[in-house]
């Protein structure tokens, strides 16, 4: 379950430090990368789809970690990085939800080995293409500030 923000600055799961233009940019662009250069250029089947599942959260959490440099925090867990986002952001409660499921499923495929099928590799890839968006929008309106 995702605590509020709060609990993961006190157990030291994230700290507030200076806001870090120059990393924030560097993520969002390797969070944008990703996604043109390792994603779209891979055809998605059962056999590349846990890749492409893992690609398409690292592109998630690395734009959501661009979010929280450039206001200056800097995350130590993926439950932090969520909860940073639903407490600062005007995310759907869906949008953190199923990000917080494929976190919940990148754990599952990358510590014990869990397949992940096609159809969950191309609905991720979808949800990316819709919320990368607007994370990007976020941190524009951040960076021009």
């Amino acid at each position: 379950m995702i605590q509020e923000f709060k609990y993961y600055l006190e157990n030291q799961l994230a700290k507030k430090s200076s806001p870090d233009k120059g990393e924030a940019e560097a993520l969002m662009s390797k969070a944008t990368g990703r996604l043109e250069f390792s994603i779209r250029a891979r055809k998605i089947n059962n056999n590349t789809a846990p890749y492409i599942f893992e690609d398409v959260y690292e592109c998630l959490r690395e734009a959501g970690q661009a979010l929280m440099s450039i206001k200056g925090y800097k995350p130590y867990s993926h439950e932090a990085l969520i909860s940073f986002l639903e407490e600062f952001f005007s995310f759907s409660e869906s949008e953190i939800s199923t990000l917080n499921r494929y976190r919940v499923l990148r754990n599952k495929t990358v510590y014990q080995g869990e397949r992940i099928s096609a159809e969950t590799a191309l609905e991720a890839l979808r949800f990316l293409q819709g919320f990368l968006p607007k994370l990007k929008k976020e941190f524009d309106k951040i960076a021009k500030s």
